[in-house]
């Protein structure tokens, strides 16, 4: 998604929609056997929002492996802008089904042009040891925070705290829980939630400056750690690493209220200097 060149916009409105809009935005069509095609159409300001098609791509995928296997991971490569009032059509292809693993990758399709691709990977859950690193850095609870409206999403509520950055839309660190998943929704729901929003921050905001902007995503991974309900808060923190080449890296980690790492990601963009006008 292109993060630099939009101001503030919510969630486009949609008129006498009788359903949940993040729901139904998930519930793809089988049009044949590893065909699928999006329902949820509607007219935005931007191009079709990354999160978006991610989600609907690793939906897609899940729908051909069995329904103990559950993602483990994505990568994925943005590869031109997409329209959310068109049908995106997922082609899935099944690379592999083994003793416990799946793989499966996804072509998403506008116009007879792929728009993105995805590749994922399905397990059946195994005992092991759990021990994790990685922890949350303190920050005031839900509670404590102050809502702000999500930008572009359906069903999502945000809530943090402290001074945003000038370019920032989304804070670096913030609160957020979908108002459409419930405990009822399996796994792999959750996981599509959790890919819809990971694309929404940036972490490379903490670089931006008057003559440097990010702006469109190339490449996007998402690992999924621990069970989660999306349907509670959890915590998402974005972290700058590297700007170079015209490219900037930025990884995140989503954690819940307990201070689970339930995912990790990652996110290369476009980070380019400001054009100017030319002088008159």
């Amino acid at each position: 998604m292109s993060r630099a060149s939009f101001t503030f916009v919510p969630a486009p409105e949609l008129d006498g929609h009788p359903g949940d809009p993040l729901k139904d935005l998930l519930d793809l069509e089988e049009v044949e056997t590893d065909l699928y095609r999006s329902r949820l159409l509607f007219t935005d300001h931007y191009a079709l929002y990354g999160g978006q098609v991610a989600a609907q791509a690793l939906r897609a995928a899940g729908l051909t492996v069995p329904p103990d296997r559950l993602p483990h991971s994505l990568h994925s490569y943005f590869l031109r802008p997409g329209d959310a009032s068109r049908p995106t059509v997922f082609q899935v292809h099944r690379d592999r089904d083994g003793r416990s693993y799946s793989a499966r990758r996804v072509v998403a399709v506008q116009d007879g042009k792929a728009i993105f691709t995805l590749s994922a990977s399905f397990h059946a859950a195994q005992e092991g040891p759990d021990e994790q690193v990685t922890k949350a850095r303190p920050f005031p609870s839900p509670e404590e925070c102050a809502p702000f409206t999500l930008p572009r999403l359906f069903s999502m509520e945000g809530r943090s705290s402290g001074v945003r950055r000038p370019h920032e839309i989304v804070p670096m660190r913030f609160w957020a829980r979908s108002t459409a998943s419930s405990a009822e929704d399996g796994q792999l729901m959750q996981a599509c939630v959790l890919t819809y929003l990971s694309d929404i921050s940036s972490g490379l905001h903490a670089i931006e400056d008057d003559d440097a902007r990010a702006s469109a995503s190339l490449d996007h991974a998402v690992w999924f750690h621990r069970p989660v309900r999306m349907d509670d808060w959890t915590l998402t923190e974005v972290v700058p690493h590297s700007a170079a080449g015209g490219r900037g890296w930025y990884t995140g980690s989503v954690f819940d209220t307990s201070g689970r790492l339930v995912a990790s990601f990652a996110q290369e963009a476009l980070f380019r200097h400001v054009r100017r006008g030319s002088p008159t």
